[in-house]
Formats: structure tokens, sequence, C-alpha cells
């Protein structure tokens, strides 16, 4: 009698034990700090929980944590007037077969005939038309995909036109031309990073741009919210020779899932030549409308189920996702399954339970001791990424909370 009150107690005791904590978060791991309740389109959500699981090969390494995006340009932009492109505006290439489009802002109206579209190259004036190896009109752009404004043109400098000083003049240039040249078989090559690919109102995201090829002489840019909002950007340069700047999002500008987009602009020295360079990445927005509180409770018999606790500022839909590490028959942790998970939470606490179902865990081939990877929290009001942990939790050997 004794010794079964002694289980029953032990039973009890083990039912009562205190949940897990998740890990403390790394440094580049995206954490809200506080929490910004905002009117969202949540009100029309689907509010049925969804759970599902899937397995992943195991064999396939899986990044740590996201890589940003590395955007690399061999192009340039430039606005110029008709007085200026009448007269003749210069520009430097690096390497034959540069393309040059013309785009008139006004309408097709001051569209550009090729044949009186003049390049001034290696000691010779020839029309576009001479002087270009391939040329098109803004209707053969289009038909080939290319959304261009109406009147533009495209010709592709002949390798006889080699590089370095090109002048390009349109006599009868009417109003204001956007001018667009790009290298494709350029050495010199700007590229533009930002330390994240998301952002949460409030953080600060730092963008790095570099060169290759050349030496950055100057640097300027600026950001464009989806709104029509934009800010400029104050670069400063680096030991290494790189430039970089700083910008932080705030709330009155961020509608929605659209990507903000930072733009550089650059201007470098190759040799005795200056030459410009142009880059543009985007980057994503997040209001922190959740988060997790911390807490789990994990339970695992036939299936592993991993219940978070969330902290919420405002009712909406949540989706959590996380990638499951298992116990390989070599000893070895790898990749086992993805799981993910929606419902929907009012505001203050609640809990969003990811499953691993039996079958998953067994096609995984995998067994404990987990643990839990990638963990994300999703506003699905208009997705933006709240929080994401690279390791989040481990599960030892028959460990149930």
């Amino acid at each position: 009698m004794k010794f079964a009150l002694c289980i029953l107690f032990l039973s009890a005791a083990a039912s009562a034990a205190p949940a897990s904590r998740l890990f403390a978060p790394a440094d580049h791991d995206q954490i809200p700090v506080r929490l910004i309740a905002r009117p969202t389109a949540a009100a029309s959500l689907d509010r049925t929980p969804v759970q599902i699981a899937h397995t992943l090969d195991g064999a396939q390494a899986l990044a740590a944590a996201p890589r940003p995006f590395v955007a690399q340009s061999r192009e340039f932009w430039s606005e110029v007037g008709e007085s200026e492109l009448r007269a003749g505006m210069r520009i430097t290439t690096t390497a034959p077969g540069a393309l040059v489009r013309l785009s008139p802002q006004g309408g097709a109206g001051a569209a550009l005939d090729p044949a009186g579209v003049l390049v001034r190259a290696q000691g010779r004036t020839q029309s576009a038309a001479e002087a270009a190896s391939a040329i098109a009109d803004a209707r053969t752009l289009r038909s080939a995909g290319m959304a261009v404004p109406a009147g533009s043109l495209v010709f592709r400098l002949a390798p006889s036109a080699g590089s370095g000083e090109v002048e390009i003049a349109a006599p009868h240039a009417q109003g204001s031309y956007l001018v667009h040249v790009f290298e494709p078989d350029s050495a010199v090559v700007a590229s533009l990073a930002a330390d994240r690919d998301t952002v949460l109102v409030g953080d600060t995201l730092r963008l790095r741009v570099s060169l290759a090829g050349g030496a950055l002489m100057l640097a300027s840019g600026l950001v464009t919210a989806p709104d029509g909002y934009s800010a400029d950007l104050a670069f400063t340069r680096t030991a290494d020779g790189a430039y970089e700047a700083t910008f932080t999002p705030d709330a009155t500008h961020r509608d929605g899932p659209q990507l903000w987009e930072a733009h550089a602009f650059t201007a470098a020295r190759v040799g005795a030549r200056s030459v410009l360079r142009d880059a543009k990445t985007a980057f994503a927005v997040s209001a922190p409308a959740a988060r997790f509180d911390g807490t789990v409770t994990t339970r695992h018999d036939a299936d592993l189920a991993i219940v978070l606790g969330i902290e919420a500022a405002g009712a909406s839909r949540y989706q959590i996702a996380g990638v499951l590490y298992g116990t390989g028959a070599d000893g070895a942790l790898r990749p086992a399954a993805l799981a993910q998970s929606a419902a929907w939470l009012e505001a203050g606490r609640g809990r969003i339970e990811l499953r691993f179902d039996a079958d998953t865990l067994a096609a995984a081939g995998v067994r404990a001791p987990f643990e839990l990877r990638d963990l994300r929290l999703i506003d699905q009001a208009d997705m933006g990424l709240l929080e994401r942990r690279e390791r989040a939790l481990a599960i030892p050997q028959g460990r149930s909370d």
C-alpha cells in the first residue's frame, strides 16, 4: 500500500513539474522588446485551428540562420534634362557592350529616333543605329515581357566602341529622360546587403555597400516604404573601404506585407576613371503585435507535442513554425521534420501547439533527444514575421512536462 502511494505521489509530482523555458535568444535572433497594439484586418480571418507536419531530408544541411540577400550591381541610373541630352551627356563604361536605355519621362511624345541619337566614342561620332550591335524600342521590349515607359529606346554598344568615356546626345530631345546604363560584362560590381531580411518597428537595420574592381569614393542612399514615404540614408566609410548606414523604421509607414526598399548610389575610382554604380535591395518590416513568453510544455508519447506560450497585444490569427532536429542512428542531431500551426488568440496570454505526429517521426527515422530550431511566430493578418529564434528548445530523452 505504501509502495502504491509512493508511485502515485511521484506520478503527481511529475505531472506538476514546471514548464520548460525557451533558450536565451542569440544576438542575431529577432526578439520583440515591446509589443505594439495596432489595427489589423484580422477580424475577417478564419479562426479554425490548423496543424501540419512533414518530414525533412536529414542528409540536407539547413542554414543555421537565414542569409540576407546580397544585391549586386553593374548599372546606374541618371535623370537628365533636354538641354543636357541635346548637348551630350557623358558616361563612363568599364567594359565593351554596355546597354543604354533612354526613357522619356513625358511619355511617347518624347520618343527618340535611333537615327537621331548620337554616340561619340573612340574619337568618332555615329548614330545609335550605327554604333549599336542591337537595338529595341518600347514595343519590342514590352513584347519580350519587359515593363518600360512609352517611348523607351534601348541599344547595346558594339564591341568596336570599346570602353571608357562615351557621350550620348539627342539633338531633338524634349523634356526629361531617365538614362539607365548596364554593363553585363563589367568586373566593377557594387554589392548592397542588409544585415537581416526582416526588421521590427523600432529596431535598427544595418546596410552595407561595397565594391569589387575599384575603390568606393562616396555613397549616398535612401529607403522607400510601400506607402511612398522615403528617408535619406547617411552612409559612412568603414575601415575596409566599404560604406555603412543604419535605419530604424517606425510604425507610421508600416503598411501590410509589402517590402521596403533600400537604394545606394555610389561613385568609385577605377584607375583614372570615375565610375557610377547604383544598387537596391528589399527588406520586410513587421510591427511586433505578439511574442513568445518563453514558457513551453512538452509531451512525448507516440506523438511529440510542444505547446508554446504567447503574449499578444491584439487579437489575431497567429502562426508558429519550427524545425525539429532528432537523434539519428549515428547519435548526431539532424533535421527531421517541419511543423506549423495556426490559431486565433485574443489579446493577452495564450498558447499554440506544434505537433510532430508519430508517423512523421517514424518516417524521419529519429529518436530523442530532440531540439527545436528555427522557431518563428507570424501574424497572419499581414504575414509579418514577429519573432525568430535559431535555437529554441532542447527536449531530452523521455522528457514530458
